[in-house]
């Protein structure tokens, strides 16, 4: 049936728009050079491979939330923020008035996870929860990002007794993923960590969270090695993510962002929408040393992969005798895991 010329003329501008509406996407070579850093020792290792990523990325849009009490500034992030892409103030303590007017801590990481997801060409809803300090305002925002989101970020380690009152709340929310970064911090037990409830190898921990230590580009290759406790150190490192940004001992942080990019990849390109347990799975499955993608990006070399293999094998099998510290026996390699998808 042949088309009224009006008719044909109007498809022909909704189509014109529908294309133009479509975000244009920077080339390998225009990617900051953290972004492209990092997708290179995920296992991203040129133009090519990121194509194959970009063109399944865009099935849905991503639910995301950091908690942290230094809040995140919009002004700071709006121009990281790329088409299709939002952000919005959920908690904090003058609600709504929680812009806190100069760049944070969790800016920072808000930016480490939004270059790496605008480069995969990854939708995501940003939202940040600023509670006070009171461990029923912290508890209160984990549960109410829980019920929201597909990830939640804290980067922040809470301590004390009280702690079960965050656990408890992340335990309540298990349609989303929890991301915290590996904590160390004098020689206060990690049984009294935030952290110690992140899921076990085997069985154990709350199976939705997740920690994170940083393969570091300032590093010799090697991983911050968790400080032999006694038997009360139920703290693990559940991943290791490659970071640009991430420093000595103390700055672990931005492998919780490294690992939140990479699991929203998973969560934007699956068929159906994954559970954290699936995602979680993925992503221990394509855990390894791919010594081609971790020597493509500068400064690392085979050195650093012994470096890097020997840091590995003293997580495992801790010396002197200790439980294992490390969950995946390996680096998160992203293309892996997103090849385990399948269609």
């Amino acid at each position: 049936m042949r088309l009224p010329a009006c008719f044909t003329v109007v498809l022909a501008l909704l189509a014109a728009v529908s294309v133009s509406a479509q975000p244009q996407l920077p080339a390998w070579d225009e990617l900051p050079e953290a972004a492209q850093w990092e997708l290179r020792m995920l296992g991203v290792t040129g133009p090519e491979r990121l194509a194959e990523l970009r063109a399944t990325a865009a099935k849905r849009v991503v639910t995301l939330a950091i908690v942290g009490q230094s809040g995140i500034s919009k002004s700071k992030i709006r121009p990281y923020l790329p088409a299709g892409s939002s952000f919005a103030y959920r908690s904090c303590p003058d609600y709504p008035n929680c812009e806190p007017g100069k760049s944070t801590h969790d800016t920072g990481q808000a930016r480490v996870i939004l270059d790496l997801t605008a480069a995969l060409g990854i939708r995501v809803r940003l939202a940040s929860y600023r509670p006070d300090g009171a461990w029923q305002s912290v508890a209160r925002d984990m549960a109410d990002a829980g019920g929201r989101c597909d990830i939640v970020v804290c980067f922040q380690s809470f301590w004390g007794e009280n702690v079960s009152m965050i656990t408890e709340a992340i335990a309540a929310s298990p349609r989303a993923l929890f991301v915290a970064p590996y904590a160390e911090y004098e020689k206060r037990p990690t049984a009294t960590c935030m952290q110690a409830a992140s899921t076990k190898p085997g069985g154990g921990g709350l199976a939705n969270f997740i920690t994170c230590a940083p393969l570091a580009r300032k590093s010799d290759g090697s991983i911050l090695q968790p400080a032999n406790r006694d038997a009360n150190d139920t703290e693990i490192i559940n991943f290791i993510a490659p970071s640009y940004h991430a420093g000595g001992r103390g700055g672990t942080c931005p492998a919780a962002a490294t690992t939140a990019a990479a699991a929203a990849l998973l969560y934007a390109s699956a068929a159906q929408r994954p559970t954290p347990t699936q995602v979680i799975e993925l992503l221990r499955q394509g855990a390894g040393v791919d010594t081609q993608a971790l020597t493509s990006a500068p400064p690392f070399t085979h050195e650093h992969i012994e470096s890097l293999e020997a840091s590995i094998a003293q997580l495992m099998h801790p010396e002197p005798q200790g439980p294992a510290k490390l969950d995946a026996e390996g680096v998160i390699s992203l293309h892996a895991s997103w090849q385990m998808l399948g269609d």
